[in-house]
């Protein structure tokens, strides 16, 4: 692509401020922004549903990557970022932890009527809990987590740490431990990542033109992500 237009490299940082679920394909992403820029890039994290309030009081994004679309369209109705782009599609899945009581949880069915299992899920305001309430809803189910936890990683790791016997997360998260167990939803809930550059801040629009583009897209899709 080799855009062109941000004055070669720059002493300072420019911020992209994204959703936990691109943890692991971020340093990917800013090898390619930084090549085809000529800047430095930096990525942090956090839930897609405290960005408005970090935008507010002055986060020094020039670029937010959320997971889902409600949460971008809130971002553009408060005039915080420009017109949004959908960068990929994403999924939920169960995983479980290789035990007799992970090993039991076969359906999203079996996860809801489990009296054994510790469950967690995002929380409702994070774009994973707003989508595994969708999912709950639709399917006619109930959980009862032991926690909610702030974003999908937190919800991951709990697993990891023995902590969980299940969780529902993004498949792309749920991809880079192949130690746990996957379980498919049938009719999952899948979710629309979206970025945006922030509103009157520099390099914006050239990181979004990067990050619209088939070689980022080929990144996401080798992590999992699915085309928009």
């Amino acid at each position: 692509m080799g855009i062109v237009g941000c004055g070669g490299s720059s002493a300072s940082v420019v911020d992209v401020l994204a959703a936990s679920s691109y943890t692991d394909v971020a340093d990917e992403l800013e090898t390619l922004l930084e090549d085809e820029l000529g800047i430095d890039i930096r990525f942090s994290f956090g839930s897609s549903g405290t960005f408005l309030e970090q935008l507010n009081q002055g986060a020094p994004a020039a670029v937010v990557i959320t997971a889902n679309g409600e949460t971008m369209r809130r971002l553009e109705s408060a005039e915080l970022v420009d017109a949004s782009i959908a960068m990929n599609r994403n999924e939920l899945i169960i995983v479980t932890a290789d035990t007799t009581i992970g090993q039991s949880i076969n359906s999203l069915a079996d996860l809801a009527a489990s009296g054994d299992a510790v469950t967690v899920v995002c929380a409702s305001t994070a774009p994973c809990g707003a989508a595994t309430d969708q999912l709950l809803k639709q399917a006619g189910l109930t959980l009862s987590p032991a926690s909610r936890e702030p974003n999908v990683r937190a919800t991951l790791t709990k697993v990891i740490l023995g902590e969980a016997d299940a969780a529902i997360v993004y498949r792309t998260d749920a991809q880079v431990r192949p130690d746990l167990r996957f379980v498919e939803i049938t009719d999952t809930v899948d979710v629309v990542g979206r970025a945006a550059s922030v509103t009157g801040k520099a390099n914006g629009a050239n990181i979004i033109e990067v990050l619209g583009s088939a070689a980022a897209a080929e990144i996401l899709a080798d992590a999992g992500f699915s085309a928009p």
